[in-house]
């Protein structure tokens, strides 16, 4: 099952589509089944012409919208297309409803529950196929949330083919290939070009990094095709690069300038990190060096110790920021729509701890951990430094999460040992003061020592 989301301004021509005969007359008998009332009630009336007058229905629609005096999305209509594959059985309205009402839960428009959330409406009139319609306005006169909607709304869709028996299809774990958009494959049509360009860079790239054994020499690769590349540099650490982006000489804007595409914008595998672990760059596999070589489960059970010692030790919200900033972690503050001074939440997230676009992956307090946000921090801290020592309990790792670190940390392990050897065998220099400080050397007996195959006695971590 695929759900596809648009946007638009006006409902009411989105509502005389659906219930149209269809730009080649596909359209047969279409009715509502599901919505955020009645569906008997909500159903558009007929007049004496056999027309439907949909002046109500888009008025109930449009009323949250007009609540909000015009504060609110420039497309605040939610349109979602979702099909099921050709091989798939029929489904019923009460399916169809079902389907409609979790992607609804879902995405977090319409939770379940939710009295007060966005209105909405699904419109059936196809057998393989419905259509969501929804303005982006709570009726608590609030902007409802569309962080990460795409995501949830794949995995609405494998629930339901879970539930129904139908074709499974992948999940929504962005290692896929960036597909070119429309418009630019209609460029490459207009201009003549055999591809669109996002094509022949994701092809370029990959040759490149096929045939490089080190940075410098895919950098160089890259420019003897023709290709243009502009680097990314640390805004911590100005000379490092960690990132890049490639265009070409033809591909530009109407006002002249390139058109650029990050790696991560071409496939999941040739984004910097990626390209660095391929090489056996050592700095890409070390977790000193950047938070991406840890697991998801290590990372969000770091932060959330992390923020638990913070607030236990903290007597307010100033000093809790503040010895979250000295630990390391990255704090992004969330700010009120109404009072841009007033900070309602904040995101955490660990220095090069990025995702397959190379952009940070942030935690919300309350993602980590209920007794982690910032209103229920803020009552804890007026009620003293003992009611604070309450969110210790957060700071405990769970049994998934301790077993995550214990394998990332035997893998490092193990990565440092082979890199002990390789380095006895081929320079014994390096060897004498890896991991040590000036002038150690690793004592007899140590794991450099040993051949491989010996067995090592482990500690207790």
């Amino acid at each position: 099952m695929i759900g596809k989301v648009t946007r638009g301004s006006d409902v009411r021509r989105l509502l005389y589509y659906l219930y149209g005969p269809g730009k080649a007359i596909e359209h047969t008998d279409p009715h509502m089944i599901a919505g955020f009332g009645d569906p008997a009630e909500l159903e558009p009336e007929r007049l004496g012409d056999g027309c439907r007058d949909f002046r109500r229905l888009a008025g109930l629609l449009n009323q949250p919208l007009a609540a909000l005096n015009g504060d609110n999305y420039p497309q605040p209509v939610w349109h979602c297309s979702v099909r099921a594959a050709p091989e798939d059985r029929v489904l019923s309205d009460a399916e169809w409803a079902r389907v409609a009402a979790h992607i609804m839960d879902r995405t977090g428009l319409a939770s379940d529950g939710d009295d007060l959330a966005v209105r909405w409406v699904a419109v059936r009139h196809a057998s393989d196929h419905v259509h969501l319609v929804a303005t982006l306005a709570r009726q608590d006169r609030h902007r409802p949330s569309l962080w990460n909607t795409y995501r949830k709304l794949r995995a609405a869709c494998r629930d339901t083919e879970e539930w129904f028996g139908l074709r499974r299809t992948a999940p929504a774990d962005r290692t896929a290939a960036k597909r070119p958009t429309r418009a630019e494959t209609e460029q490459a049509i207009r201009r003549g070009q055999a591809e669109p360009a996002r094509v022949r860079l994701r092809r370029e790239v990959s040759t490149a990094a096929a045939g490089a054994r080190t940075e410098e020499e895919f950098f160089t690769r890259l420019a003897r095709t023709g290709v243009l590349v502009r680097h990314r540099f640390s805004a911590h650490q100005p000379g490092q690069v960690t990132g890049y982006a490639v265009g070409l000489p033809d591909h530009t804007t109407k006002d002249g300038q390139t058109v650029w595409f990050g790696g991560g914008k071409l496939a999941a595998d040739l984004t910097l990190p990626r390209l660095r672990a391929r090489w056996g760059d050592p700095q890409a596999r070390d977790p000193l060096h950047g938070a991406a070589a840890l697991p998801a489960p290590a990372v969000r059970a770091v932060l959330r110790a992390t923020i638990a010692e913070a607030a236990t030790q903290a007597a307010g919200e100033a000093e809790f920021f503040a010895r979250l900033r000295a630990a390391g972690v990255l704090v992004r503050e969330r700010l009120s729509e109404v009072n841009m001074t007033e900070i309602t939440g904040y995101a955490v997230t660990l220095p090069g701890y990025t995702g397959a676009d190379e952009e940070l992956r942030w935690y919300g307090g309350g993602r980590l951990h209920g007794s982690l946000t910032l209103p229920r921090l803020r009552a804890a801290w007026a009620q003293g430094q003992h009611a604070a020592a309450r969110c210790s309990a957060a700071a405990r790792f769970t049994a998934p999460e301790r077993t995550e670190i214990y394998r990332h940390a035997t893998r490092q392990a193990a990565a440092a040992a082979e890199h002990l050897r390789h380095c006895a065998a081929s320079d014994p220099g390096p060897r004498s003061g890896y991991g040590l400080g000036s002038g150690g050397r690793v004592p007899h007996g140590g794991p450099g020592d040993r051949q491989p195959g010996t067995a090592v006695r482990g500690r207790r971590v």
